[in-house]
């Protein structure tokens, strides 16, 4: 592979050049190690960036305002709720609306806007006055409300600094109007409330999330019962139990502040999940809505909101129960925590509408990526990782299950709530990352890991280990009928990522590497992942030693994957040419080379869909690149829907402006007994 293609792999890296405070592995020079006979891990980091500079400047993406100044909401008048940005530089607009438009004409919650008025030097007021007149009152908050929701409002920040456009952000915040027609503002809750934990692994049970502007208590009326949390705390998750499996459910959440100040959510409708092994199911996977040209809301807070919200809009008008997401919710690539968070919670706030009833199951993609930066463009994980890795952030702003593995080197990063699985009646759904503990290094891409941690792509010994034991698990389990595994890099690429992904131009040189002490020697090194291992596994051969766990299982009706921005489904089968190691290791330099071979071990064939359809810059094909060639290719943004049917599992790729169907398979299951 020439240099020139290493190069175009990571050339949007430019646009994300980091500041880090980046400390020396040579804090750890001296610390006692432990004297294994096979000279594994000794405790400290196990990357080294002692040779490394980090870098001068940062160009990485910045978040126009801070999640608090967004909601620094100081005090009330007769017009409404004035803000304070506390930065004078800023001007702009704020617009504002009744929060949920029309409450309880709608089960989806969506804002309007409908006033706006002025920021200057930081500072403006949030209009609510003109809610209460005949004009502008289609929440009757004249006559006393059409729900008994908080009167809430939305509002909209739209920010510039010396003639430059920074951006827009958007929150809401609750109000009561006093006797003497000033407003006074209420404790507000500015995310949520989720559906969380709903699943078949305990259909009698779920949570409810939610987060406040301010501490408060937690309570849910659900259904006919009340579960509460008198603990004040700002992000509030109360278990439901007692329920009936696939029941339908109205609930509402509450939480008050110290002073007794109170806020009331909207009703929202919620069906529980059916017994493992029960029930017709439908759902929606896609991934990819990081920010793109086009201004506006192409670039809110880091995500596409314009196709992200459309694409929640439908799935929820197409009757799915959930929604699986691929990775790259945002645009990340961050160089500090906060820049990332705020992009997070930016991204739960569009998915809101669907996530208020039915829950919503990301996975990790190279974007969810907060790194420490170093000059020649060398990116590895932040650490603390306890606290500030990728991972871990993930883990903290997300709500998915936490049945991962533990990491094989204590070391490491967590896989809590970024690998997992769940089940939902007869469907069990796996979410693998392969992009774990990332490491880049810009100019030597072959050896992007070669300072410690994986090449994007790559999936690690004790991951693999777990998708191996969950699959053979499932093989014997009744109740499981179709197996989807989602992840992020796609394993048969064929738009702009076949030097990367899980493919990497079928370079089996690239591996993961970690920082270990050499008991022998005295000295530390950097050791191919598996640590131990004679052979140590290339990328080529993890994929093969993944598709072979996949293909051996009878139930998989497809391996999901994002990281290419479009759609294209493709046959994996011991007939599909994808290259081989090492019978294809012709020069015996580590690379394949034509003619590519298939796979005689693959038993099962199974379907690669890879959809990145949320909104991120589209992608094409590019010709001739790859041994396999899909069955159908589009660069349309959308989503897969799947519905099960007895043994069968339909498919369609729902894309395009008119969300027309552009693929459809009847049943994804039927090639399991081609020849």
């Amino acid at each position: 592979m020439s240099k020139i293609n290493y190069l175009f792999l990571f050339i949007c890296l430019l646009f994300f050049i980091m500041t880090t405070g980046c400390k020396s592995n040579d804090t750890y020079a001296d610390e006692e190690v432990e004297d294994t006979a096979d000279a594994l891990v000794q405790e400290g980091l196990p990357v080294d960036d002692s040779t490394l500079t980090p870098m001068a400047q940062s160009t990485s993406y910045k978040p126009p305002i801070t999640y608090e100044n967004l909601h620094n909401i100081t005090t009330g008048d007769d017009v409404g709720l004035n803000i304070d940005l506390n930065d004078p530089d800023l001007w702009g607009k704020i617009y504002t609306g009744p929060y949920p438009f029309e409450a309880g004409d709608s089960d989806y919650d969506f804002p309007v806007y409908r006033i706006d008025s002025d920021i200057n030097d930081g500072q403006g007021n949030l209009n609510i006055a003109s809610f209460f007149t005949s004009k502008y009152d289609s929440n009757s908050w004249i006559y006393g409300g059409r729900s008994t929701a908080t009167p809430t409002i939305a509002y909209r920040l739209e920010l510039y600094s010396d003639k430059k456009i920074l951006g827009m952000a958007d929150s809401f915040v609750s109000f009561k109007k006093k006797s003497d027609g000033n407003f006074e503002k209420l404790p507000t809750i500015i995310e949520g409330p989720f559906v969380t934990s709903l699943n078949s692994d305990n259909p009698t049970a779920m949570e409810i999330v939610w987060r406040t502007d301010e501490l408060c208590t937690s309570k849910v009326i659900f259904g006919n019962n009340e579960f509460r949390d008198d603990e004040y705390n700002d992000l509030h998750v109360v278990p439901i139990d007692n329920l009936d499996p696939r029941t339908d459910y109205e609930y509402y959440v509450t939480s008050v502040a110290q002073d007794g100040r109170t806020v009331v959510s909207n009703t929202y409708k919620v069906r529980t999940a059916p017994f493992k092994g029960k029930g017709e199911i439908k759902f929606v996977y896609t991934s990819d809505s990081y920010k793109t040209p086009g201004g506006g809301e192409h670039n809110y807070l880091g995500c596409n909101m314009d196709i992200l919200r459309d694409i929640a809009a439908n799935a929820y008008r197409d009757g799915a129960e959930y929604m699986i997401f691929g990775g790259d919710l945002v645009e990340g690539m961050s160089a500090e925590k906060e820049d990332i968070i705020i992009q997070y919670r930016a991204w739960k706030q569009i998915m809101s509408g669907f996530w208020h009833t039915r829950p919503v199951y990301p996975g990790m993609g190279n974007h969810e990526f907060v790194a420490n930066g170093y000059e020649n463009y060398v990116f590895l994980d932040k650490w603390p990782y306890e606290t500030d890795s990728s991972e871990a952030i993930f883990s903290q702003e997300f709500y998915n299950p936490t049945n991962g593995p533990e990491p094989s080197d204590s070391r490491r990063p967590t896989y809590k709530e970024n690998v997992y699985y769940f089940q939902h009646g007869p469907v069990l759904n796996i979410s693998v990352n392969t992009n774990y503990w990332q490491s880049i290094s810009f100019f030597d891409l072959p050896n992007s890991s070669q300072y410690g941690g994986a090449p994007m792509g790559y999936i690690m010994e004790d991951q693999l280990e777990w998708i191996e034991g969950i699959l053979k698990d499932a093989e014997n389990d009744d109740t499981i009928k179709f197996i989807f595994i989602y992840t992020h890099c796609p394993v048969l690429p064929y738009m702009r990522h076949i030097m990367d992904g899980m493919w990497w131009y079928g370079n089996n040189n690239v591996t993961a590497k970690t920082r270990v002490f050499n008991s022998d020697t005295q000295e530390y090194e950097m050791q191919s992942e598996p640590l131990g291992q004679t052979d140590p596994l290339g990328i080529i051969e993890v994929r093969d030693r993944f598709l072979t766990a996949v293909t051996n299982s009878s139930k998989v009706a497809a391996i999901f994957s994002s990281h290419e921005h479009g759609y294209h489904r493709t046959l994996i089968s011991k007939y599909t040419p994808l290259g081989v190691f090492p019978d294809d290791d012709r020069n015996d330099d580590g690379v394949l080379e034509e003619p590519y071979s298939s796979n005689p071990n693959f038993k099962h064939a199974t379907w690669h869909i890879m959809c990145g359809g949320g909104g991120s810059g589209f992608n094409s094909e590019v010709l001739g690149s790859t041994p396999w060639k899909p069955q159908r290719i589009t660069s349309h943004t959308g989503y897969v829907m799947l519905e099960t049917n007895d043994d069968k599992v339909g498919m369609k790729f729902i894309g395009g402006l008119a969300r027309e169907v552009l693929d459809e398979l009847d049943d994804l299951m039927a090639v399991k007994d081609s020849k």
